[in-house]
């Protein structure tokens, strides 16, 4: 096991490290750092109880002390105790908070604190999908002359089933004008007098006015700097534009139940959740925001979670309720990645 001597020079550099991300004094993050993070009375009882605890070490081979343990993140083999920080992050956030009067936002707090035990992509919401998963794709139109140019997939994130919905396009620009004609090109029928291709047709136009209103909502294509431009996906050598949402409880009772699974630290709070995942070298965005719990069955919805529900959430697949996480409602939805959604995770 890694000596008390370095955990006590990686205390150190913690408290330097959270004294300069909150523009305080050394003295004050070595404070905030045993009280705050560790739940010691000051940093002297803090590297007090770092040498009781690594002598404790050497009979159950790690430390014991529900917060000083993870200290040892990075340092030994720590999937557990990284899971397990991600439950109990958000109470040092708000000790932390409590301590100091500080103009940083919890969803930044939370990041610093990631930051602080060294977990880089956990401190930018980057989700990276584990080797084992896969996303299936299948045509969702039977009638198209190229049954390749909508696509659907089902996963999971956590228990929550999610469809995610996969748009060709020609153009390699991510430009507002660009879709109309490639929709008329990709949607055109194979035999739309069919009695299959007349009952599709509606629903191929439906997808239409969904895709549009959802690329037009989340797209900010009036300051449309390079940053902000959405990253295309490639499937099998094709470019899509995918957006996704919660799937329809109707619908999830139909599908397989070992879909693919993320697991993801949504956090309890009011600001806008930023969440990055990594397939395979390719990138999508799930946003998480919180929405005000029904009364008299009426939700209370913000400006952005709103327009989620009228345009995203719009699809006849989409659930159209919240999702519910420890008690509480979320809108959630998935939409393309642009590098905007680095840099803003990452400040």
């Amino acid at each position: 096991m890694i000596s008390a001597l370095t955990l006590n020079h990686k205390l150190r550099l913690q408290s330097k490290f959270l004294a300069n991300s909150l523009n305080l004094p050394q003295a004050h993050g070595k404070d905030l750092l045993a009280r705050a993070i560790y739940c010691t009375p000051n940093y002297d009882s803090l590297t007090e109880l770092l040498f009781q605890e690594m002598c404790g070490a050497k009979i159950f081979g790690t430390i014991q002390h529900h917060w000083l343990k993870y200290l040892l993140i990075c340092e030994c083999e720590d999937e557990l105790l990284i899971d397990d920080l991600h439950k109990s992050i958000e109470f040092m956030a708000k000790r932390l908070e409590g301590m100091v009067v500080i103009n940083v936002n919890k969803i930044r707090l939370i990041s610093i604190l990631y930051e602080l035990f060294g977990l880089g992509d956990e401190s930018k919401y980057i989700i990276a999908a584990p080797q084992e998963f896969s996303l299936e794709w299948k045509p969702y139109f039977k009638t198209l002359n190229n049954n390749e140019a909508i696509l659907y997939s089902d996963f999971k994130i956590n228990q929550i089933a999610y469809r995610l919905i996969a748009t060709t396009f020609y153009p390699k620009n991510f430009r507002e004008n660009n879709f109309d004609e490639s929709l008329i090109k990709n949607l055109k029928q194979d035999n739309e007098d069919s009695e299959l291709g007349i009952a599709e047709f509606p629903f191929i136009e439906d997808h239409k006015s969904w895709f549009l209103n959802s690329v037009n909502f989340f797209t900010n294509f009036d300051s449309f700097c390079d940053d902000e431009v959405p990253y295309v996906y490639n499937i099998e050598g094709k470019r899509y534009a995918i957006y996704g949402f919660p799937l329809s409880p109707s619908l999830t009772e139909e599908i397989d139940s070992n879909l693919p699974t993320l697991k993801v630290s949504i956090k309890n709070i009011p600001e806008k959740q930023v969440f990055i995942f990594n397939f395979d070298q390719q990138r999508l965005v799930l946003e998480c925001i919180h929405v005000e719990a029904p009364a008299m069955s009426m939700i209370s919805y913000c400006e952005f979670s709103n327009g989620v529900k009228e345009t995203l959430l719009n699809h006849k697949d989409a659930r159209k309720f919240p999702i519910i996480l420890h008690q509480s409602y979320f809108s959630a939805s998935i939409r393309p990645f642009c590098y905007m959604d680095y840099l803003e995770n990452s400040i």
